[in-house]
């Protein structure tokens, strides 16, 4: 019964992870929390058989086949937000960057920025007041 159990598991993934990458993550959530929910629906007594079914037992920790479906929805969970999160930022839209400059005033390029630095610095280095902006 271990060899039907990693193989149904394995089935299980990769009809996941097919979905994911060629369908979409959030049908391939779906349809990763619909199985289970169906298949005990429909044989409530051979799916819960099913997922008692003790696959190993490490220093009296028993493993069962549920916490091994846990695992697997935990990390196709992860990849599925991080699918969605990753596909959001890079279709969004940059806001436009808006520049105000007031008649008169050259445009704030790094070259002005360090020429106004320096005439500060020249100024306060006389003695003169320098003229703060509010």
């Amino acid at each position: 019964m271990e060899i039907f159990s990693i193989l149904l598991f394995f089935i299980y993934s990769i009809f996941i992870l097919g979905i994911l990458v060629y369908v979409s993550p959030l049908i391939s959530a779906f349809i990763m929390i619909l199985i289970p929910v169906v298949s005990v629906s429909i044989l409530p007594d051979e799916s819960v058989e099913f997922f008692s079914i003790l696959q190993f037992s490490y220093s009296g920790i028993q493993i069962f086949n549920l916490h091994i479906l846990l695992l697997v929805w935990s990390a196709y969970i992860g990849i599925i937000s991080y699918a969605e999160v990753l596909t959001w930022y890079l279709l969004r839209e940059p806001a436009p960057i808006i520049k105000e400059t007031v008649s008169g005033e050259k445009p704030k390029t790094l070259m002005f920025k360090i020429n106004d630095f320096s005439q500060k610095i020249y100024k306060v280095l006389k003695g003169e007041k320098i003229k703060l902006k509010p």
